[in-house]
């Protein structure tokens, strides 16, 4: 019994600030909610660091990137360009009256620089004829004609765009061949021989032109006229630079040199 009253005479830690047991309960879970924020909230800034670093270093490998081709196709284009231009008599005007321009074939985005180039050199005098490659084929259409362009009507039009008179346009026929560039320098320089044209003036991308020189070099080798290379402003990537000078190689030590042993042999 003494015992027993011991016991309940034990006091009880109730609290002394006039506070309940529920509202520290309370408390207690918002703090824990307000900590749970601060600490996704830390989480959040440190993967939004991660993320920018990231991207740092990806932007620094895309500019490392973009110098590194740049590099590349600047050395490309060192062996892959020969512009060889007129030089100009008073007023800018060359003339001479045999004077051609030929416009070497392309893509047609291709066709539309070059058109430029060669509106530009017609209006400086540079040449009145102006001979294009014949490519058969439609393209974009016409609402004007009701109907598609063919490949020849549309390089017309673009060449008049640049002020280039349509009586003055003729396009030339070349048989297909493996090696359209070696089969134009050909047909080209046989008709400028034939015509008795003393200046030829060759449009091209300006990527293209090493090989054109080298073409026509080839079957002008009695020089019986002058000839001159332009490129247009047309941009080229890495992988058509690849490309044209690969080709280029396959000019310069298989194509061209077959040919010359073929005109031996034939002698």
């Amino acid at each position: 019994m003494g015992s027993l009253q011991r016991t309940l005479a034990v006091p009880v830690a109730w609290p002394h600030d006039g506070h309940s047991l529920l509202p520290r309960s309370i408390c207690m879970m918002a703090k824990g909610h307000s900590c749970f924020v601060y600490l996704l909230f830390i989480v959040l800034l440190l993967f939004l660091g991660i993320a920018a670093q990231r991207y740092s270093t990806f932007d620094e490998t895309d500019k490392m990137y973009r110098a590194f081709t740049g590099r590349i196709e600047i050395y490309l284009m060192k062996g892959l360009v020969f512009e060889h231009h007129l030089s100009r008599g008073d007023g800018g005007h060359r003339p001479d009256p045999s004077s051609v321009i030929y416009i070497l074939g392309g893509r047609q985005e291709s066709l539309r620089y070059q058109c430029k180039t060669v509106g530009r050199l017609y209006t400086e005098g540079a040449a009145r004829k102006v001979l294009v490659l014949h490519r058969p084929g439609i393209t974009e259409y016409s609402p004007t004609l009701g109907r598609n362009f063919t490949n020849d009507e549309w390089a017309t039009v673009k060449l008049k765009e640049e002020g280039v008179a349509i009586e003055n346009v003729e396009f030339i026929q070349v048989p297909p061949a493996l090696f359209g560039t070696f089969a134009e320098a050909s047909v080209i320089s046989g008709l400028a021989h034939s015509r008795r044209v003393k200046c030829l003036v060759l449009v091209s991308s300006t990527h293209h032109t090493k090989r054109v020189w080298l073409s026509f070099s080839h079957f002008n080798a009695d020089n019986a006229f002058e000839f001159y290379t332009y490129g247009s402003e047309e941009k080229s990537d890495i992988s058509e630079l690849l490309m044209e000078y690969l080709k280029l190689r396959i000019y310069r030590y298989t194509v061209l040199p077959l040919d010359r042993l073929r005109g031996y042999f034939r002698g």
